[in-house]
């Protein structure tokens, strides 16, 4: 037996002996970030942390626990965000691990200072994914963190990491994906409409004392990276016509100052056609949608029903469309659609994109509505059976 042979022979025991990963880490040995918050007070970055309690979040065998999901959230300070991060290592107690945080907050002050301080300190670390929900908010982001969903649930369950179930079932407000966000950035006349969550106090109530939840309320509009305006809900009832990701939706009819039903439209298709003449820009929209009976309290001909409906979706999208030009924001992306389809008419118009574009307005909607079918019942087939 050579030497070579016999050092393997001694050294074989020794390596039966050894774990096969060396460098991997336990999983209770690191501390799990879901979500991120960054806001900016006094010339310094505010950075907020969430975690998680994980044992509440796997499915467990045995009867359901009724104990709340534990969360902890972490404020620290930096003149920077990647300063901040530092400091929250500081007390983490174990190592944090970035790669399950499923949302990033901006605080109203952070977005006013610009967006691209607050992300850059979180991008560059290379656990960060860019499929995080992205959110802004007028509320403390503490408080936001500490809301919690029905039932004891994580808080990975609430809007906050799960939006687009909710999204799905009552379109709106579209939700926002980190991706998303970094492409409608860089975007030439792009406005930018960034979801603002809130915390509602009003709706539900556990036995019988007030229950917050998390709520959209409306949203940031931003502008070259800069925010310029907050929008309110109730502005932006015709936004969802012009979204290609609207699912559903809800309107509720009125004849004589009285509703007489209620109607889902599903998947509504849109076509912005903006034209620009000498130093105007005139702008049709053209809407085709799927509707769909869900509550009917006066029996209406189908001709009159579709005429209705296309009247609301018609009203709709010129309120919101009213409501943004007087708040100077660009709700319907007019000017990025006459980039994108007339480009030296853009050029022009916007001094090679040095300046934003004013002076439009709103030329003609056409709605065109294809009633899909009028629900289990028909309200005549109701009233002859009783």
């Amino acid at each position: 037996m050579n030497r070579r042979t016999l050092a393997m022979v001694m050294l074989l025991p020794l390596l039966l002996t050894q774990a096969g990963c060396w460098d991997m880490k336990s999983i209770q040995d690191m501390n799990y970030l879901t979500a991120l918050g960054v806001d900016y007070k006094d010339g310094h970055f505010v950075v907020y942390a969430q975690m998680l309690d994980f044992a509440n979040v796997a499915k467990q065998e045995g009867p359901k626990t009724t104990a709340p999901s534990s969360v902890w959230t972490g404020q620290v300070e930096g003149e920077t965000v990647g300063e901040a991060f530092d400091e929250l290592y500081k007390t983490s107690q174990q190592r944090v691990f970035w790669g399950h945080v499923t949302s990033i907050v901006f605080s109203e002050s952070a977005l006013k200072r610009g967006i691209g301080a607050g992300l850059d300190g979180l991008l560059r670390y290379n656990e960060t994914r860019y499929t995080q929900w992205v959110y802004g908010t007028r509320v403390p982001i503490d408080q936001i963190f500490g809301t919690t969903p029905f039932f004891g649930m994580s808080p990975l369950a609430s809007i906050l990491s799960q939006p687009i179930e909710n999204y799905r079932q009552r379109s709106y407000i579209r939700p926002m994906k980190l991706y998303k966000f970094f492409v409608e950035l860089r975007e030439p006349g792009f406005t930018m409409l960034l979801p603002s969550l809130t915390i509602d106090k009003e709706v539900w109530k556990k036995d019988k004392r007030p229950d917050p939840k998390l709520s959209v309320d409306g949203v940031f509009a931003l502008y070259d990276g800069k925010m310029t305006d907050w929008l309110e809900y109730d502005k932006l009832d015709g936004l969802r016509w012009l979204e290609d990701s609207t699912v559903r939706t809800p309107i509720i009819l009125y004849m004589e100052g009285k509703p007489v039903g209620k109607i889902s439209i599903v998947r509504p298709k849109s076509r912005i056609i903006p034209k620009a003449q000498n130093d105007k820009v005139r702008v049709s929209i053209q809407i085709e949608c799927k509707a769909i009976v869900a509550e009917m309290l006066q029996n209406i001909d189908e001709a009159t029903l579709k005429k209705e409906i296309a009247k609301v979706i018609r009203s709709q999208i010129e309120h919101t469309f009213a409501e943004g030009k007087k708040d100077a924001v660009d709700v319907y992306q007019v000017e990025h659609t006459l980039y994108r389809d007339h480009f030296r008419a853009w050029s022009r118009l916007t001094m090679n994109n040095s300046k934003r574009l004013q002076d439009y307005t709103l030329d003609s909607v056409e709605v065109a509505v294809d009633l899909a079918h009028t629900g289990m019942y028909k309200l005549r087939d109701i009233i002859h059976e009783y």
